[in-house]
């Protein structure tokens, strides 16, 4: 029975291996690092509660909004860029519209003459509306704009040119 396990009956002994060498530094040294050559590599994290996962939109997008989770993404091949950027959008009376557009034009200083010159920082328009993205109060809704923090409204500001894809999803 050389090299199959034996149980002893004498109480308190162990199983035995017949012809098993004494155990010496080096193979105690790779016996040691076995597993950690069999482990398996790690796996990404699943997505956080709340199930906020990949960009909703198409690969072409440079940018995707989705309004009904208040999220936008700086996206490459349908890929974020980085983190998800929380938004307001338009209300009810004055929606933000939804669909593919294209950055028409951006200005780092534009001020509303529409709403009672109000102050829209690191504005990125995208439809003939006059809508963009830009920095501005996040505790209310919009006329219809996509409002950001300001380091995120800075993101996209630099991110994107005229002619890039925006992609608004419900």
């Amino acid at each position: 029975m050389a090299g199959r396990h034996r149980r002893s009956t004498t109480p308190g002994r162990s199983i035995t291996r017949a012809g098993l060498a004494p155990l010496g530094i080096a193979s105690a040294a790779v016996l040691a690092a076995a597993p950690l050559a069999s482990a398996a590599p790690a796996q990404p994290a699943a997505p956080a509660a709340g199930g906020l996962g990949a960009p909703p939109c198409d690969d072409s997008a440079d940018v995707c909004v989705d309004l009904s989770r208040k999220k936008a993404w700086l996206t490459d091949d349908g890929r974020a860029t980085g983190d998800p950027m929380p938004i307001t959008s338009g209300s009810p009376e004055d929606p933000t519209p939804t669909g593919t557009f294209a950055v028409q034009r951006k200005e780092r200083y534009h001020v509303s003459k529409e709403f009672d010159d109000a102050s829209m920082p690191y504005s990125v328009f995208f439809d003939g509306e006059g809508r963009a993205f830009h920095s501005g109060s996040r505790s209310s809704n919009s006329h219809g704009c996509i409002r950001l923090d300001t380091q995120d409204a800075r993101a996209v500001f630099a991110a994107l040119e005229p002619g890039d894809e925006v992609q608004i999803v419900r």
